[in-house]
């Protein structure tokens, strides 16, 4: 395989997220009043509100200490509450000798393997505790005494890297609707509920930080709720246009679903609750992009000094790389006691002796998920998968048009027939692949090829006219080398389509963090043979930080499924070969293949004969694997919802091959 065509989908990307920031920028400098500026607000607040979907309802927190430590000056106490039912947050409470009516600060932990009891987080939260703030420090999901794969078959493999595990988790979600973003923005909700409860503190003076992981999140707080009175996010802030430019993906938690559809970047963050004090932390070396940063911090200043608050927002850049390195700390520190009026803050001790993390552990095995009654993401996953399997009504085929029309937000009569390049042949073995490089959306280019015996077609050049009987197929990877592989019988006239992504248009971004790429065997297809013929680049393209996965993330945060793309350029090419008077035009798939080939059947009146080759069994059995690599970017959203494989395959009457 031979990716010629491997930078059309990056360029796609930042295209759109260009266009989103210009756009946006233009309706920033329109506004020169107060009360545009608050209209703004009030936009951007029911926008986050459909972004994050967070639930409306609290439930009890029932909390509980289950150990406390003293050191001199202060104590700790380990405490668990509940963010939802049964499922609990494991959490670090700091408490300065004597603290009544005392600030507080809410410490939120990047992607730490340890979560709470990572050392420098630690160092940060014993010199806030000497400063007199009360501090929480609570487990985000997936790292600590949180983890969601534990005792699993194979999950040593995520032994280390949080955020494998939160896009493990994440992928597997979306399949009932939900989003891991919200979820880990609700455990810091309602840790701020908790902090807020506790008798020595002030609840009108509670600030939050965090760094990487943590400092998404203090974004993310900051825009859903105004009660903090501080916010210091530390190596996130840039923007989202940076990361994709810079081929940059971040962790599922970090991308929050819909919000650049909706018009905004991540400065909308921090100006839908302005002008609290805000200090941004940025680092000069850090991937997330400081000039972002800067740029970021520029235009919230602008509305801040517009509201007649310019003194109470900073930004600082340290001198180092990602994360909550000293330089960032000692500003945060000095930050928050100046908003605070706290005086000078006292310096930060080298000497200090720390926790080991099982003194800071607050379950009796170190884990939530060995605790009886817990229920973990995924869990909860599952109950709403078996409700909805219970009570959802088995849809005739024009309902289910109707809903995966709606789910894809796409209407296939919209797409029109799409404008062909007649690209070179090429050779292989005994084969000859005429290329037709198919635009299929603004931007876009994907590739069809029509496989044949030496001097069996002599039109290789331009696209054949007049065919009585053609096969399109889409491939797992790459169409060419599967097709060599597959028998095509009574198929007419065999057709490849390298989908965006796949084949000749597969992404080289992203696809450097090799230390991420995992075994060739994906469940549910099992085919080692499947992956053979690929090099070190392609086989990262199923890992959990890859350019697939990346793309998959910019269409949800965009409100434009990956997914419908590739349903879109099926749909395209069917109507490409329509408009060049081709009669019967039937359609096989592979493995990952399968999934945006039997939506395209389902639209697509002109597709006759389906045949699936290692297709998923289902959706709900994906949900069912605690890890799964089929890739995030065909896992349909809320798919469980409404129907599920069995439903898709038996309405467009496809044959199953193992």
């Amino acid at each position: 395989m031979q990716q010629l065509f491997g930078d059309k989908v990056q360029d796609f990307y930042v295209r759109k997220l260009r266009a989103n920031a210009a756009e946006r920028k233009a309706r920033l400098e329109k506004i020169t009043t107060v009360e545009e500026f608050k209209a703004y607000q009030q936009e951007l607040k029911e926008k986050i509100r459909l972004s994050f979907q967070l639930p409306t309802e609290k439930t009890p927190l029932a909390p509980r200490v289950t150990n406390t430590l003293k050191r001199e000056g202060f104590r700790v106490e380990n405490v668990l509450y509940h963010s939802r039912p049964r499922f609990p947050v494991t959490a670090n409470l700091y408490i300065p000798d004597g603290a009544e009516n005392a600030p507080a600060v809410l410490f939120l932990a990047g992607h730490s393997g340890n979560g709470k009891a990572c050392d420098t987080y630690q160092r940060a939260i014993f010199n806030l505790v000497s400063n007199g703030f009360v501090v929480l420090a609570p487990d985000p999901s997936g790292q600590g005494e949180r983890k969601q794969l534990v005792d699993v078959p194979n999950s040593e493999e995520f032994a280390g890297k949080p955020t494998s595990e939160h896009n493990m988790i994440n992928k597997q979600m979306l399949l009932v609707g939900e989003f891991y973003t919200s979820w880990c923005i609700w455990d810091v909700i309602r840790s701020f509920d908790y902090l807020e409860s506790r008798s020595e503190v002030d609840p009108k003076r509670i600030c939050i930080t965090g760094n990487s992981g943590g400092g998404n999140m203090s974004a993310f707080m900051s825009a859903v709720d105004d009660r903090a009175f501080a916010i210091a996010p530390s190596c996130y802030i840039t923007s989202w246009l940076h990361n994709v430019e810079n081929e940059e993906p971040a962790c599922a938690e970090q991308e929050p679903q819909f919000f650049i559809g909706h018009g905004c970047e991540m400065g909308d963050l921090l100006l839908a609750n302005a002008p609290r004090p805000l200090l941004i932390l940025g680092q000069k070396n850090d991937f997330f992009d400081a000039r972002g940063t800067a740029e970021t911090y520029e235009e919230v200043k602008r509305f801040y000094e517009m509201l007649g608050a310019g003194d109470k927002i900073q930004l600082f850049i340290g001198p180092t790389n990602h994360g909550y390195h000293r330089e960032n700390r000692d500003a945060m520190y000095e930050f928050f006691t100046g908003q605070l009026n706290m005086g000078t803050p006292k310096v930060e001790q080298e000497d200090i002796k720390l926790f080991t993390d099982q003194e800071l552990q607050v379950t009796p095995t170190g884990q939530v998920a060995h605790l009886d009654g817990t229920l973990l993401t995924i869990d909860y996953a599952r109950l709403m998968a078996d409700d909805f399997k219970a009570t959802r009504p088995k849809l005739s085929k024009t309902e289910l048009q109707a809903k995966v029309r709606e789910m894809l937000r796409l209407d296939e009569k919209e797409i029109p027939v799409p404008y062909h390049r007649n690209l070179k042949f090429r050779l292989q073995g005994m084969r000859m692949f005429a290329r037709y490089g198919l635009e299929t959306e603004e931007n876009m280019l994907v590739i069809l090829k029509l496989m044949s015996e030496m001097g069996r077609w002599p039109n290789y050049v331009h696209f054949p006219r007049d065919v009585e009987h053609a096969t399109l197929y889409i491939p797992h990877v790459d169409a060419q080398d599967e097709m060599l592989e597959l028998e095509f019988e009574n198929a007419g006239a065999v057709f490849g389509l390298d989908v965006r992504g796949i084949g000749e248009t597969m992404p080289l971004s992203c696809n450097y963090q090799s230390g991420h790429a995992q075994p060739y065997a994906l469940t549910p297809f099992h085919k080692d043979e499947l992956y053979s013929c690929f090099d070190n680049i392609n086989r990262q393209f199923f890992s959990s930080y890859c350019c697939d996965y990346d793309y998959s993330a910019i269409g949800l945060m965009l409100g434009e499924p990956y997914l419908a793309g590739r349903v879109r350029d099926i749909i395209s090419a069917v109507k490409l070969m329509k408009q060049h008077n081709y009669g019967k035009i039937d359609l096989v798939a592979k493995g990952q293949g399968t999934i945006p080939a039997v939506f395209a059947a389902l639209l697509c009146d002109d597709i006759e004969n389906v045949t699936f080759h290692q297709a998923p069994e289902s959706f709900d059995s994906l949900l069912r694997t605690r890890i799964t690599y089929v890739p995030q970017s065909v896992m349909p959203w809320g798919i469980l919802k409404f129907t599920d494989m069995p439903e898709l395959v038996e309405a467009v009457g496809a044959k199953i091959v193992k």
